[in-house]
């Protein structure tokens, strides 16, 4: 059976035959004064897979020569008309253009340096979800709070006390600007400015208080800690306190401190009308146990 490419005339292949034997003729017999370089290497690796395509086209046709036609028209009409011409007359100028394009590619893409922080290359035609943010670093730094995070470690009140020993002297200096300026300010009639003032000298000396009874409650603790540590040393059992005896040991000592300051009685009279009126709200309503108000 003899086939002819039905896209390629005798005037093409014959330039083609000229042209392919003209190459073949100067890698082999290179010009005068022209040395054999690696190239010349690479066009050796290229005839041996021309080869391997002839042998192939050969072994094609000699296989196709063997079937009946009707057989053969079939096959043409499953491969198509491109792939059945390059498989029985070979690949074109243009197929060997595109494989060796490929080849290129490829050998830049192992050729390439693929950096350490190279960002993860993604498919274009895969969709990108809505709920990406867009910025990943607009939102500036993550606030965090020191007294719940890990990375501020163990907070030790003790070494934080020592520290910060001289913040003391400037709250000091602090109360008594402010109690100058609300005077000022009464004085030029500001009353509200006054009064601000005021409440923040309040929880000052509310939070000076608190902190004076939680050293007080401290100093309880250490005290019957030392009391243990030495009731052992002279080969006798510890004593631990409950915590309502502990209470009554921190009450006592409030009120030695309250009495030594003169300020015991203001302090009685303000814990009994607390009392009262708590005492006052647990009791019921006329309303509530009769059904009608007075």
């Amino acid at each position: 059976l003899n086939f002819q490419r039905e896209d390629v005339t005798e005037e093409d292949s014959e330039s083609e035959f000229e042209g392919s034997s003209r190459r073949t003729n100067d890698r082999l017999w290179p010009k005068s004064g022209q040395a054999v370089t690696d190239e010349a290497e690479d066009d050796d690796h290229d005839d041996d897979d021309g080869r391997d395509e002839e042998e192939a086209v050969a072994a094609f046709r000699a296989e196709m020569a063997d079937l009946p036609l009707g057989k053969v028209r079939e096959m043409k009409e499953k491969l198509g008309l491109r792939l059945f011409n390059k498989a029985y007359f070979g690949p074109t100028e243009a197929d060997r253009k595109v494989e060796e394009a490929k080849k290129k590619r490829m050998e830049q893409k192992k050729n390439e340096y693929h950096g350490q922080h190279r960002p993860k290359e993604i498919s274009s035609k895969k969709p990108v979800s809505t709920f990406r943010p867009v910025y990943q670093h607009t939102g500036g730094k993550k606030k965090w709070d020191p007294r719940f995070d890990n990375r501020a470690g163990l907070f030790k009140e003790r070494c934080f006390e020592d520290n910060y020993r001289f913040l003391e002297d400037l709250k000091k200096q602090e109360k008594d600007q402010l109690a100058k300026e609300a005077i000022a300010c009464d004085e030029r009639g500001e009353v509200e400015t006054a009064e601000r003032i005021r409440e923040t000298l309040r929880r000052m000396e509310n939070r000076e208080k608190t902190k004076a009874e939680r050293k007080m409650k401290q100093e309880t603790l250490r005290e019957l800690r030392e009391a243990n540590i030495d009731r052992m040393m002279r080969g006798k059992r510890p004593v631990f306190k409950t915590k309502a005896q502990v209470k009554m040991m921190n009450l006592e000592k409030k009120f030695k401190q309250l009495k030594k300051d003169n300020k015991l009685d203001k302090y009685m009279k303000r814990k009994a009308k607390k009392d009262a009126h708590k005492e006052a709200k647990k009791k019921p309503s006329f309303e509530q146990m009769y059904g009608y108000q007075q």
